[in-house]
């Protein structure tokens, strides 16, 4: 029994890890291929000089962050205790917890890029020439994102590095959370 609770552990802490890396590594590789510029910063180290791009640096702090995160969530909802407990929910709030954080994080890193598109928008359009409410849709949606489609993609990078692990790891304190005991009345 402990050795599957040890599996479940590591399992579910590493495989959120890969992948949040890889929804990060696919984001600096469709921005970087989309015009982002890239800084390569030149390390001596031990008489070699290594190249350094610094757009791949914040990868490696998102996957830090995120298994410290789900390290942590995963203990919130199996805490440890003297004698091993089986919390009859703790699975489920374990999965709720990933797949509202990974929702979290995949919205936040791709959803604007994705409404900032010529793709979206030109199905908006098709779609709006039939159906009058999704052109109004279309246009008010255009009004309140087109300041944000027009940063610069260094700022659009730096916020969606930054706002994108934050709202995964809110959600992952906020869903992660192991029952408490309730109350017996007297």
């Amino acid at each position: 029994m402990r050795s599957s609770s040890a599996a479940m552990k590591w399992s579910t802490i590493l495989g959120v890890t890969v992948l949040i890396a890889l929804l990060d590594w696919f984001f600096v590789a469709y921005i970087t291929s989309y015009g982002l510029e890239t800084k390569v910063q030149e390390v001596a180290l031990g008489g070699q000089r290594i190249s350094i791009q610094l757009q791949w640096l914040p990868l490696l702090g998102i996957v830090l962050l995120s298994f410290v995160a789900w390290y942590e969530t995963y203990y919130r909802v199996f805490p440890r205790r003297g004698i091993f407990e089986i919390d009859p929910l703790g699975r489920l709030r374990l999965v709720r917890a990933v797949v509202l954080s990974l929702a979290l994080f995949i919205c936040v890193m791709y959803i604007p890029y994705l409404i900032g598109s010529n793709w979206f928008w030109a199905r908006i359009s098709e779609t709006g020439k039939s159906i009058t409410q999704v052109h109004d849709f279309g246009l008010s949606l255009l009004s309140s994102v087109e300041s944000m489609m027009r940063l610069n993609q260094l700022w659009q990078y730096s916020l969606s590095q930054i706002l994108a692990p934050a709202l995964m790891i809110l959600g992952a304190w906020a869903f992660g959370r192991s029952a408490r005991r309730q109350k017996k009345p007297r």
